[in-house]
């Protein structure tokens, strides 16, 4: 593995605390320098959910900084069922929630794995914080210090562009950010349209600013390259410059090796010495001062059937399970560890802990550097203690600058309301009303879906302006024009049998602001002899515009 020149130091082993210093400033490579323009347009792109194709998921979705920079959802929307595709069984893992499957023109299929729910990542997500000194990014490596532009093919940075590697994958992955068959030119045309985090809130004094500037995506990247195309490298090049600006240097063992010997307290201090000893050998691979010497290893805590881990980036046998080892810095913030992201090792008191006696259970592979080490659940406890109160940047527990950061929609509730009684058809299946897509002037995919219907049948979805059962209908604001029926869209459902019928309407809410406000209510209306009157129903969907 190879290292840029200017950070072969960090990852050297330290055979002494002397010989540790705190972390220094981030490499960039000459091709990409750090600069403002480039840095706020993409903390405006990293935080906006309109890059991805339904609206519903920004890179930050998955990395809260307060969070460590990982994912702090743990529920059922974080589960994976790993390679057996079975939920509920030891080999589930815990990634994070991505988007619904749905074909190039928005209509939603259902994933063999997950059905009309989010799709999720099978690991859990590595922080963007420190990442900068990473020559290989993700938990396998696979995005490479050799960025090649991915609209041309051609090498845009020849070393030191791991960052623009990782950052340009998970935009067009139908798992994690985009529809089926998504393209460079169906992000940039849509970057060209939108408003800037149009669908966020509490925007931070630095983004405010620079949209008062420049109040368009075309704008932001004239101001940040000198013109206003929008291209899959700039897009790569500011995201990257964004995280390499998220610089975590400002914690307590920082402070500690420039010559406050105050900032650790004696717990912590006594965690360091047992951290940088050669009998517990935690050091040579969380080398300090970025505490990951970068290498890959297998520690032996899930079955390689499961996931290969590096071997499936580089082909070789021997790489068979290995996995990053992930900086210790802000690891005190994480709700989940390891890359499966079980939530049984949920503090990081048992993530310190499994080292003793050797780590995992699996032995194929597993790395010697384990081998005959053993500790007290005392001496586990001093050693979280340091990781948690030395390693850990306020500012990034905080969330201030530079980690601060927009409120997503998504964090903001769902985007309607299900309210009154449907009416099951076939097989006791009552259609499912998914209206799952933000009612924000502007939005150009505003997405309703139904599923769980009889397939194949007609269905109509029916729109009203006032709540169901107090009369009347009528157009709301021009979003759609409907007939006399009240009717917003008619289809046959696609699928076959009982429960199985799914469909999809694609529209948008026109960019006016009068309609902020606006209600009205949606219902699928499925044709089916098996409901009472020929016909079932979903419940309700109640709409606020905003």
């Amino acid at each position: 593995m190879r290292f840029p020149i200017a950070t072969i130091a960090l990852f050297a082993a330290v055979p002494t605390l002397a010989a540790a210093q705190s972390l220094p400033a981030p490499p960039a490579p000459p091709e990409n320098p750090i600069t403002e323009q480039k840095r706020i347009l993409g903390k405006a792109l990293f935080w906006d959910e309109q890059l991805s194709s339904d609206n519903t998921v920004a890179c930050g979705t998955c990395h809260i900084p307060s969070a460590g920079g990982s994912d702090p959802r743990v529920d059922m929307g974080s589960r994976h069922p790993g390679l057996n595709g079975v939920f509920g069984d030891s080999d589930d893992r815990f990634g994070s929630g991505g988007v619904r499957l749905a074909d190039s023109s928005g209509n939603l299929s259902p994933d063999a794995t997950f059905g009309f729910s989010p799709q999720v990542t099978g690991r859990r997500s590595p922080s963007p914080i420190g990442a900068a000194f990473f020559n290989e990014l993700f938990w396998d490596g696979r995005a490479t210090s050799t960025f090649i532009n991915p609209e041309t093919g051609q090498v845009s940075i020849p070393s030191g562009g791991a960052l623009e590697s990782q950052a340009v994958g998970p935009i067009l992955s139908f798992v994690e950010m985009a529809d089926a068959g998504r393209t460079w030119a169906d992000v940039t045309g849509k970057l060209e349209q939108v408003q800037p985090l149009a669908l966020a809130a509490n925007l931070n004094p630095d983004l405010v600013a620079a949209l008062a500037l420049d109040p368009s995506y075309p704008e932001l990247f004239d101001h940040a390259f000198g013109d206003p195309a929008i291209t899959a490298e700039r897009i790569g090049f500011a995201l990257a410059t964004y995280q390499r600006t998220l610089h975590p240097d400002q914690t307590p063992w920082d402070r500690y090796q420039n010559g406050n010997t105050g900032a650790l307290n004696s717990q912590e201090r006594n965690g360091l010495n047992l951290f940088m000893s050669n009998g517990l050998r935690c050091s040579q691979c969380h080398t300090p001062p970025l505490f990951s010497d970068g290498s890959y290893r297998n520690i032996g805590m899930r079955d390689i059937a499961e996931d290969n881990g590096r071997q499936g980036v580089t082909g070789n046998f021997s790489d068979r399970g290995k996995f990053k080892v992930p900086t210790l810095r802000n690891a005190g913030l994480r709700t989940r560890y390891f890359h499966h992201g079980d939530p049984n090792w949920n503090n990081l008191f048992l993530a310190v802990f499994i080292y003793n006696q050797g780590a995992g259970p699996f032995g194929d592979n597993k790395d010697p550097i384990l081998n005959n080490v053993f500790f007290s659940p005392g001496t586990a406890s001093t050693i979280e203690a340091f990781i948690n109160g030395g390693l850990t940047d306020p500012r990034v527990a905080a969330e201030l600058p530079p980690f601060d950061r927009p409120l997503l929609r998504s964090e903001m509730g769902p985007a309607a309301s299900l309210v009154g009684n449907g009416r099951a058809g076939a097989g006791g299946n009552e259609p499912q009303m998914m209206a799952f897509s933000p009612p924000k002037v502007g939005n150009g995919q505003f997405r309703v879906a139904v599923s769980e219907a009889l397939g194949g049948a007609p269905a109509i979805l029916a729109l009203r302006n006032q709540p169901p059962g107090a009369g009347g209908g009528g157009s709301i604001g021009g979003i759609i024009s409907r007939s006399p029926s009240r009717v917003a869209f008619r289809t046959q459902l696609s699928g076959v049998g009982a429960g199985q019928g799914f469909g999809t309407w694609n529209s948008e809410i026109p960019n006016d602001p009068a309609l902020v406000g606006t209600q009205f209510w949606m219902q699928w209306l499925v044709r089916d002899q098996a409901a009472a009157g020929g016909v079932a129903r979903s419940k309700w969907a109640e709409v606020t515009v905003y």
